[in-house]
């Protein structure tokens, strides 16, 4: 997965980098690097981005509003 292909998942999911940030849990400095693709995505953020993609619509919208609303890093 290139930077530009998890830019595209994000506006396909309606968020911005700070809300993917907290949906992928990753910490936004390195969100940035790979959207800027400073580094290689890794295999672990694109399965995650896989498996949301699978899921229901209805599904996938509901738990991406509630991984949204916690608080950066908490699980």
């Amino acid at each position: 997965m290139t930077g530009e292909e998890l830019k595209q998942v994000f506006r396909d999911w309606g968020l911005n980098a700070a809300q993917g940030a907290k949906v992928l849990c990753l910490h936004s400095n390195k969100l940035s690097e790979y959207l800027e693709d400073v580094s290689r995505i890794p295999c672990a953020v694109a399965f995650h981005v896989e498996a949301l993609n699978l899921l229901p619509e209805v599904v996938r919208q509901r738990l991406l509003a509630q991984r949204v609303q916690r608080r950066t890093h908490e699980h």
